[in-house]
């Protein structure tokens, strides 16, 4: 099978590993791919940004499937370009993205669908943005986010009123472009975070979707979550304390109606929607929709899925995805990811790496090859991802494969997964004090 997979990351890095490791034989090219995805493939020249290139290749080489991971190429309708080449497209088109690219509109759809979310507004205009925000009654800390992308930096929560009326003042002045010229406002939720990724195969004829096991990401740089939020540090799953009600009640109230209510406004979906959770003493509540695999969840998922993945891929692509469950394998999985010196602010590049052999998969996500040898090129450098039979032993064969791998500056969370471990063997649930 000859597949395009768009996109250059550790997360495309994870799905190229998986594509290549089961029984139907690949052919990968990458767009663009980078220095370690090229040694599963052909890179490609283009940017994910380039969907004029892209589609050019397309046209010409004809992938059996095309595999779209970063959220900006679907927003801007790449898939929706290749389709209309008659090419088989595991990502959604430019109308379902707006689940991501607009939390307006994101926000407006789970009202109309009655799916649990955050009380919230809609500003563009700065005096109407400040009067809401000095009558603010929802208590604090104020959400406030982006309505557009804003490469995961456009939300803030702000403690007091006045960095609320600073952080809005500089979203619409432009911070982030066209992103942030509209800002949603939202109440604070308190729970635990969730990370659900669902199959979905959407059009006016059909609607089905497979869900995939929660996983948890730790967004803040420091153990016991600390410090300032990143694109995530380390991630596991499944969650050991969820329970099959729970699981059936995060079906029923967010994912059927969001189901429902794509088909309901013509919305075709192919692809994945990674919903961003907060289970609150009132139960699971929507946080926001993404419109492709997350990261590092990515990397955690890749490692459960007991799958060819590119037949289960084309199947969602051709719209035939027919079935309630995946195969999974047992147990749980972990991805602890190893950061550059100033991460997430300033990452110091061309640090070169040693890299031994450790006894877990090695995802490269931000690294280069430089005179033969590997060096730092990123923020979020190398990932660390494994599988066991439970989250203690996953834990301890992360811990043993980072004797392995050093660099000078290197910086990784040590807790991934220990706040849940913990939780579960005390015996507390997920309606319990996290």
């Amino acid at each position: 099978m000859k597949i395009l997979l768009v996109g250059s990351g550790g997360r495309e890095y994870a799905i190229a590993l998986k594509l290549l490791a089961g029984p139907t034989p690949v052919k990968l090219f990458a767009a663009p791919g980078s220095d370690a995805i090229g040694e599963l493939g052909v890179c490609l020249p283009f940017a994910v940004d380039d969907l004029e290139g892209i589609k050019g290749w397309a046209a010409e080489h004809r992938p059996d499937l095309s595999i779209i991971a970063p959220e900006g190429p679907l927003v801007a309708g790449l898939a929706d370009g290749l389709r209309s080449m008659g090419l088989a497209v595991f990502g959604h088109d430019a109308n379902t993205s707006r689940l991501e690219g607009s939390k307006s509109f994101a926000k407006d759809f789970m009202h109309r669908y009655g799916i649990p979310c955050a009380a919230s507004v809609s500003v563009s205009e700065l005096n109407n943005g400040e009067a809401i925000i000095s009558t603010w009654t929802y208590g604090y800390p104020i959400v406030l986010k982006a309505d557009g992308l804003a490469a995961g930096k456009g939300v803030v929560l702000a403690a007091t009123e006045e960095e609320a009326l600073e952080t809005l003042r500089r979203f619409l002045d432009g911070q982030f472009g066209e992103a942030s010229r509209t800002v949603l406002l939202e109440a604070p939720l308190f729970g635990m975070e969730l990370s659900l990724h669902v199959l979905v195969d959407v059009d006016a004829t059909h609607a089905r979707y497979v869900m995939l096991p929660p996983c948890q990401d730790h967004k803040r740089i420091f153990d016991g979550d600390k410090g300032p939020n990143t694109g995530g540090m380390g991630a596991f799953g499944p969650i050991p304390f969820l329970k099959a009600e729970d699981i059936t009640l995060l079906r029923d109230a967010l994912v059927v109606p969001t189901v429902r209510g794509l088909q309901k406004e013509g919305l075709n979906a192919r692809g994945v929607l990674f919903l961003g959770v907060m289970w609150t003493d009132q139960g699971p509540q929507l946080l926001e929709y993404n419109c492709r695999f997350g990261d590092p969840e990515t990397q955690v998922l890749m490692q459960l899925l007991n799958e060819d993945l590119p037949q289960l891929l084309l199947e969602v692509a051709e719209g035939r995805l027919d079935r309630e469950r995946v195969k999974l394998n047992p147990g749980c999985a972990i991805s602890v990811v190893l950061a550059a010196e100033g991460y997430p602010d300033a990452p110091r590049k061309g640090v070169p790496i040693d890299v031994g052999t450790p006894s877990v998969t090695v995802i490269h996500a931000g690294t280069k090859m430089i005179n033969g040898r590997w060096v730092t090129n990123g923020g979020r450098v190398i990932n660390l991802s494994t599988h066991a039979g439970n989250l203690a032993s996953a834990r301890q064969r992360i811990e043993e494969g980072l004797e392995s791998i050093h660099w000078v500056g290197m910086q990784y969370r040590k807790d991934i997964g220990l706040r849940a471990l913990q939780h579960a063997e005390a015996g507390r649930s997920v309606r319990d004090p996290w």
